[in-house]
């Protein structure tokens, strides 16, 4: 029994931390996440608002990255599972040789979802989805473009099922 209770506190505290936010800058909040274009592998430009409709899970990450590839399977998992209901996942790769590095590496991981290639663009504080400086970083944007949380460092599994539930019923 007493088991049981640590492991819904601690539960409990991650979704705490998860709804406050762990990033150091928030996203700008006079810019539309969905305004967000860059290049798929192929090179054709994917805007964010080709997902308007859909809770976007978008996760920057490197393919250097272990605490990234650590969450790969936790993304191939929740877009295969939430999928149907209305979920993306969309993958940004910050490598600044990403052309040569990330379809391999999509192949091998057999990715679900749309990587995008966002190279060293990601700074800059006046960005829709705020400055990326920590990877992982991962942002839930709501059906109607709302950032809903964002945070830094590998994801908390409990709590991001409990916030993307909760999106996907909105």
């Amino acid at each position: 029994m007493r088991r049981g209770r640590s492991r819904s506190f601690a539960n409990g505290l991650a979704a705490l931390a998860l709804s406050l936010g762990c990033a150091h800058a928030p996203p700008s909040p006079d810019v539309d996440p969905h305004e967000l274009s860059l290049p798929d592998l192929q090179g054709r430009p994917v805007s964010l608002a080709g997902f308007s409709g859909k809770v976007l899970l978008v996760n920057f990450f490197a393919t250097w990255c272990f605490p990234c590839l650590g969450e790969i399977p936790l993304l191939v998992e929740l877009q295969t599972k939430c999928g149907a209901d209305g979920l993306q996942v969309v993958g940004i790769g910050l490598d600044r040789e990403a052309e040569v590095v990330l379809q391999p590496f999509a192949d091998f991981y057999h990715l679900n979802y749309p990587v995008l290639v966002g190279a060293d663009r990601f700074a800059d504080p006046g960005l829709p989805l705020g400055p990326v400086h920590t990877l992982p970083t991962t942002v839930l944007i709501s059906r109607d473009g709302k950032v809903l949380a964002r945070w830094e460092g590998m994801l908390p599994r409990p709590a991001l099922d409990a916030l993307v539930d909760r999106a996907l019923r909105k």
